[in-house]
């Protein structure tokens, strides 16, 4: 029932929408850090790699949007003393709401508040696991033109795992990234 009243609101807010509503894509890449993976005699989790990013979302008003997100946030390998080696590939889905600032005639501030579903797969002596949490994103925006924009942006996940070696997994990112209005 909640999936079909969420289905309802976000179809009727969509067609409430105003003459300046827009869809939006972007892509980017930047670099993702795990921390809460290393614990005892495991090492090689907590680790900064590169990461890389696909979304689109409406923007409702020049203020307000929703935005779906993709992120792949890299491998890491890790070892365990006395046990052998492992990896584990972490990604993390979300949907946001979405607020912007304008600052300048061409520089604005933005926001996103939403949740996200996380997940590590692990291969060797990592587990998988994955987690539901609260995203929290703040950035920078430039307008190259009307339809082209550059974001910088940093993004907290919140917890990936809950129950590895180290307790709760968290990740976050900073990214550079092109969004595109149609």
């Amino acid at each position: 029932m909640k999936k079909i009243l969420t289905t309802c609101v976000v179809a009727a807010a969509c067609l409430a929408a105003p003459a300046f509503a827009q869809g939006y894509v972007g892509a980017g890449l930047g670099s993702s850090k795990i921390s809460g993976f290393d614990a005892g005699t495991t090492t090689g989790g907590n680790t900064s790699k590169g990461m890389a990013k696909i979304y689109g979302g409406f923007q409702f008003t020049p203020n307000w949007g929703l935005e779906l997100q993709y992120s792949d946030l890299g491998r890491r390998d890790v070892a365990t003393a006395g046990v052998g080696t492992g990896s584990f590939r972490a990604s993390q889905f979300s949907i946001a709401g979405t607020g912007t600032l304008p600052l300048t005639s061409g520089f604005s501030v933005l926001g996103k508040l939403g949740v996200s579903a996380n997940r590590i797969n692990g291969s060797g002596t990592t587990g998988s696991g994955n987690a539901t949490s609260a995203l929290i994103g703040v950035g920078v925006a430039y307008n190259i033109t009307p339809a082209l924009s550059a974001r910088l942006e940093y993004e907290d996940f919140g917890a990936m795992a809950k129950n590895a070696p180290g307790g709760t997994v968290r990740a976050n990112a900073y990214s550079l990234s092109l969004k595109y209005a149609f």
